[in-house]
């Protein structure tokens, strides 16, 4: 078949076309910093990549989720400790007004001390983080602890607290309820109104019997202690992993998709130059016609 030269002119713009399309999508791939724009691209890269960038925004939500848990395991850890120190005071009383040098004088202050003993405990009980009641189990929108008149007290919580998705198939729990601290095996908040009324009724015999209790509730404060340690512990592990599950999952995404700068740079400069040069034999061509028709 005889090549004509419409043909090769024909021809000849469908491969200068080509190659401005080659340059067109290597100059969008350098300013976007992507190798694979489309699917067409790269199938298996591009479905790969969505994937993962899946992943990586539920590990970020993960990530907060066991932010906040960190922030309410320091809230406990604070409250915890507090409750050891008042009771560690309230153990100081009762050990030196149980002295037959005390009188009921000296004695019915120290129930003043102890009063105050239970209000601040009440206090710690009912501490919050933002909106929620960090001791309220399961009921955090409500104050959990009431101060009756009598120095009794009243706990409206739950005994269990609520769990929240650190993965997909993970739950942690939200902290520790006021029952276990407070209320439960040994009630504190009864030993310690035990030994007020002791104090004030000049009771030498109820003050030394309630050194058990306190004893007890010391003992029982040191055991969440040492809970809360291991709690937050473990949510800084689970932050960890994340936060490098999330760098290798960045890695992985930009060796798939992220484009070879310099290389990318490179093949631009040659298709721009090759681009060029079919412009200007164009152009030639085109000169060349012009002058046959003029002849």
């Amino acid at each position: 078949m005889r090549v004509t030269d419409s043909l090769k002119y024909e021809t000849f713009t469908r491969n200068l076309s080509k190659i401005k399309g080659l340059v067109d999508t290597i100059q969008t791939k350098i300013a976007s910093g992507k190798k694979v724009l489309s699917p067409s691209d790269d199938p298996v890269a591009f479905s790969s990549g969505i994937g993962l960038e899946v992943e990586k925004k539920m590990n970020l939500q993960y990530e907060r989720a066991l932010n906040k848990l960190k922030t309410l395991g320091g809230f406990y850890d604070t409250a915890i400790t507090g409750i050891h120190d008042l009771l560690t005071k309230a153990k100081e009383i009762a050990i030196t007004q149980a002295s037959s040098t005390m009188d009921a004088a000296t004695r019915k202050s120290s129930a003043e001390q102890i009063k105050g003993i239970i209000e601040q405990l009440v206090t710690i009980g009912n501490t919050k983080l933002g909106n929620t009641y960090i001791f309220g189990g399961e009921k955090t929108d409500l104050a959990p602890f009431t101060l009756n008149d009598d120095f009794t007290v009243t706990y409206t919580g739950t005994v269990d607290v609520s769990s929240v998705f650190i993965d997909r198939a993970t739950k942690e729990e939200s902290g520790i309820s006021g029952s276990r601290v407070f209320i439960s095996d040994t009630n504190i908040f009864t030993v310690l109104k035990d030994l007020k009324d002791a104090l004030e009724e000049n009771n030498v015999e109820g003050i030394k019997s309630s050194l058990d209790g306190l004893n007890a509730s010391l003992e029982k404060t040191e055991t969440n202690l040492s809970y809360i340690g291991t709690y937050a512990s473990r949510i800084e592990d689970y932050i960890s992993y994340k936060e490098t599950r999330n760098l290798n999952i960045e890695e992985v995404i930009s060796s798939m998709l992220d484009i070879d700068i310099t290389q990318a740079v490179t093949e631009f400069n040659v298709l721009t130059n090759v681009y060029q040069a079919m412009l200007y034999s164009m152009a030639k061509i085109q000169e060349m016609n012009v002058l046959n028709y003029l002849k």
